[in-house]
């Protein structure tokens, strides 16, 4: 029997951290850990887009425990607005709305770092505390793609805008909206806050509007269809295909480079190809919420239009799976055809076939045709085959060029400067007006002076290292900070393994670099070594980072 007394009361539009907080607040406990332990029973953990032990305070909550459970994450959570775009899985079509968690499963891992923030609208904490009492945390500010308020259009805040101190800290309670920061400033500070532009609030009516119409799960076929369909009723096509390249510029010219950043990580990171991916894997369209959000806003315009289409391509769905689809009997094909078939295929495919051939190879169609069609069988082994012309593959016009701009871009890749960037085949490629074709022999074809200086200008894991420790050591000396490893931490991220190695081999005088300084280029010149080099030799150990390495054999090992 659980001990929980009370649990305080839902908000309109409250996340559930903030219900957490408020019971904090309100029972007067000390600590985090005391307000989790009586809630789920266990340490202090994130609570993201669904806590793990959601089911345990469902359970401590007077009344039915699958009804809590289901007005938790229907009323608290941000899951209902994930919960269309997520796909079926097998054995949940026709599960009920409310009963299936199971579906946080197919949430993408990548949104987790969506909701490490916690927003904050100035008006709203005003306009709470007036109408209901209680300032507190709304859901739908945190909705990924929306950056302001639904209602007044404010620039939403997850710092103090005095002081930058953060609001959310991971494992820790929310604060009360209405507490001074540490600085001293406060929501209730009489000021106005920062208006963000007509598309922005635009898109945060959408995503709350879908927040609260609590849409039943998807299959990843209905919601491509309806995309599909739309795209085709605005215009958005290809020929036979569906035009996502137009639709990608669509968006772009509606809501701007700038706000598209803010909206979305990968568009801000500059991965613009496959943005917009209407197949799906395992049930499931490889898109985040934030995406389909913007793609579903720009093609219906509103909640009320997206969710009709979805009723009507299930409608459409369900009408043609109720149809009995008639197997197509294949034409029955005679002997003789099934025979000749077989033999035009093997002289189609294989030069100089003779009779000897086919018979250690296809003997009963041979056989059958050397007795009923034999003709027909000495007449094609008897047709001369035509040789298919060879035709000799010319090098691109563009070869010569793009290797003289590989190997001026290059001295330039070399250089020790900040932002340094190893030298390999997608840096150099970087470099060219068009990337070079990927399959390596195709590369070697058409562009063989190009990809003959790219081989040539590779640099070494090592060599790239090596300039990194130099850059650092460096900016150790512009810092005035002392030349060991506890000082490389502050500029850099070269491994301390990596530091000691070098020094040793080449034997710097660390304290002659603190007196008269570090010239970068000529002590990386002074070294004398390729920029293929290995590294030091004798050096095995294993360092961090996705390189593998080959793990001895047990001969070596012996």
């Amino acid at each position: 029997m659980s001990d929980l007394l009370f649990f305080p009361m839902s908000m309109p539009d409250e996340m559930l951290h903030s219900r957490i907080t408020r019971y904090h607040f309100l029972s007067g406990n000390r600590t985090a850990a005391e307000t989790f332990r009586d809630l789920f029973g266990s340490a202090p953990f994130s609570v993201g887009i669904l806590p793990k032990q959601i089911e345990v305070l469902a359970t401590r909550l007077p009344g039915d425990t699958e009804s809590n459970l289901d007005d938790l994450i229907s009323t608290n959570t941000m899951f209902p607005a994930y919960r269309p775009f997520l796909g079926l899985g097998q054995g949940v079509e026709n599960a009920p709305t409310g009963s299936s968690i199971s579906g946080v499963a197919r949430i993408p891992r990548r949104e987790a770092a969506v909701h490490g923030k916690a927003k904050l609208c100035y008006t709203c904490v005003q306009q709470d505390l007036l109408e209901t009492g209680y300032a507190y945390w709304h859901r739908s500010h945190h909705l990924p793609g929306v950056s302001v308020c639904w209602r007044h259009g404010e620039s939403l805040m997850h710092a103090c805008p005095k002081c930058s101190h953060p609001f959310f800290r991971k494992l820790r309670l929310l604060p009360n909206p209405t507490d001074p920061c540490i600085c001293g400033w406060s929501a209730l500070d009489p000021a106005t806050g920062k208006q963000g532009t007509v598309l922005e609030k635009t898109f945060a009516e959408f995503a709350y509007e879908l927040l609260q119409r609590n849409l039943p799960p998807m299959s990843c076929e209905t919601l491509a269809a309806s995309y599909v369909r739309q795209c085709r009723k605005r215009g958005f096509i290809h020929g036979k295909f569906v035009g996502t390249a137009k639709l990608f510029d669509s968006i772009r010219s509606k809501y701007g480079d700038e706000a598209l950043s803010r909206m979305d990580k990968a568009y801000e990171a500059g991965k613009h190809d496959q943005w917009i991916r209407f197949s799906f894997y395992n049930g499931q369209m490889d898109m985040p919420l934030a995406r389909h959000m913007i793609i579903a806003q720009h093609l219906f315009g509103g909640a009320d239009d997206f969710e009709a289409a979805l009723h009507k391509e299930l409608i459409l769905r369900h009408a043609a799976g109720a149809k009995l689809r008639l197997k197509l009997e294949r034409p029955k094909v005679g002997r003789k055809a099934q025979h000749r078939q077989k033999i035009a295929t093997i002289l189609a495919v294989r030069a100089n076939v003779d009779l000897e051939y086919l018979w250690d190879n296809a003997y009963q169609a041979t056989r059958w045709l050397a007795e009923h069609d034999n003709a027909w069988l000495m007449g094609k082994l008897s047709t001369p085959k035509r040789l298919p012309e060879v035709v000799e593959e010319v090098s691109d016009l563009r070869d010569s060029a793009y290797a003289a701009i590989l190997l001026s871009g290059a001295e330039n890749l070399y250089r020790i400067s900040k932002g340094q960037k190893r030298v390999n085949l997608n840096n150099l490629q970087k470099l060219l007006p068009v990337r070079l074709p990927r399959c390596p022999k195709l590369r070697k074809r058409r562009f063989p002076l190009a990809s003959q200086q790219a081989e040539l200008l590779m640099e070494s894991v090592w060599h790239f290292r090596l300039r990194r420790l130099i850059f650092a050591l460096a900016n150790m000396k512009r810092l005035n900070l002392p030349m060991n490893t506890g000082s490389l931490g502050m500029v850099s991220s070269v491994p301390n393994t990596v530091f000691q190695a070098l020094v040793s081999f080449f034997e710097w005088d660390l304290e002659d670099f603190a007196r008269n300084g570090v010239d970068a280029e000529t002590l990386l010149k002074s070294t004398g070594l390729p920029r293929n080099w290995q590294g030091p030799p004798g050096f095995n150990q294993v360092l961090g980072g996705t390189a593998y390495y080959r793990n001895k054999s047990v001969a070596e090992s012996t």
